[in-house]
């Protein structure tokens, strides 16, 4: 049996208009392809993109297509976020909660089933990328011979290699968005959600979705952009340490990366040692994470990677 997931996203799409168009143009000319794969950068609305579409053509007659918002009082919206809408089925690859091989397996059984209306049925899979050999394996004996009403949208976030025989099989859509409109897009949110901008997003490169998680664990766990950098690091290492979740050492590597940046500016001379210092801080951050390492000895080692630099 599949775990039912509840599942969150924005009620307005903010952006990704045309993406939107075209899937609704492929779906509505019968063209949709069986196997999609959405390939862009993580935090850039991938996922929510297509959680509104599904609620378009599953609720026309609510779905506010002028303003791409969803009717949060429609029963197919309520279904779909309590994770028991039958013609919709999601699988995230993340932290703790990865596919199992179990669960693609699982999955298998399901779409042999019909469903009560006959309708067609999505199967969307988050951060397909991360899923292990055997997973893929199994994933890919289903989206080779897809039947009639099923259909697959995979979620790349490239955060690792996909595997080949995989991305051969889809009809590939690589997801950007320009400068300009990626600051709309974190903008608008920072109105919408009325937010206290703790992460500088003009200076440095960051997705709109990056954004809005990273200010809202400032927010939450006090970390203010006055704190000195190794006193976020360790909280956030530590935060890691306690939930194991992946997005504090996400965190940890924009705000390294986001410091070596300010550096360089200052100290163009140094840049071939600051990008050193860097790189081996990064890894020492990935090691943390890999061999479960003591956050005391890793902070020690990164701070000493500035008394080496100095």
């Amino acid at each position: 049996m599949i775990k039912p997931q509840t599942i969150s996203a924005n009620k307005k799409l903010y952006g990704l208009n045309n993406y939107f168009n075209d899937f609704l143009k492929l779906y509505e000319s019968k063209k949709f392809p069986k196997v999609i794969l959405l390939s862009g950068k993580r935090g850039l609305g991938k996922f929510t993109l297509v959680y509104h579409f599904i609620n378009h053509i599953f609720s026309k007659n609510t779905y506010d297509l002028e303003n791409k918002l969803i009717d949060t009082n429609s029963q197919v919206y309520k279904d779909i976020s309590n994770g028991i809408f039958e013609n919709f089925t999601y699988l995230k690859n993340e932290n703790l909660s990865r596919i199992t091989i179990e669960e693609i397996r699982n999955l298998k059984k399901t779409l042999l089933k019909s469903n009560l209306n006959n309708d067609e049925r999505f199967v969307v899979l988050d951060n397909v990328e991360k899923l292990n050999l055997n997973s893929s394996n199994a994933l890919l004996k289903i989206i080779e011979e897809p039947s009639k009403n099923n259909y697959f949208i995979l979620i790349d976030n490239q955060e690792n290699k996909l595997l080949e025989t995989i991305a051969s099989r889809c009809f590939k859509i690589n997801v950007y968005i320009t400068r300009s409109e990626r600051l709309s897009i974190i903008e608008k949110l920072i109105n919408h959600y009325n937010i206290e901008e703790l992460i500088d997003y003009k200076s440095f490169e960051i997705t709109p979705g990056d954004f809005f998680n990273y200010n809202n664990i400032c927010i939450n766990d006090d970390i203010k952009p006055k704190f000195d950098y190794i006193f976020k690091i360790n909280k956030l290492l530590n935060l890691y340490k306690k939930s194991k979740n992946k997005i504090y050492i996400n965190m940890s590597i924009f705000i390294t990366e986001q410091l070596f940046q300010k550096l360089s500016l200052n100290k163009k001379s140094d840049i071939l040692l600051l990008n050193n210092m860097k790189i081996n801080i990064i890894r020492n951050i990935n090691d943390f994470v890999l061999y479960n390492l003591n956050l005391n000895s890793v902070t020690q080692s990164i701070i000493s990677r500035f008394d080496y630099g100095k």
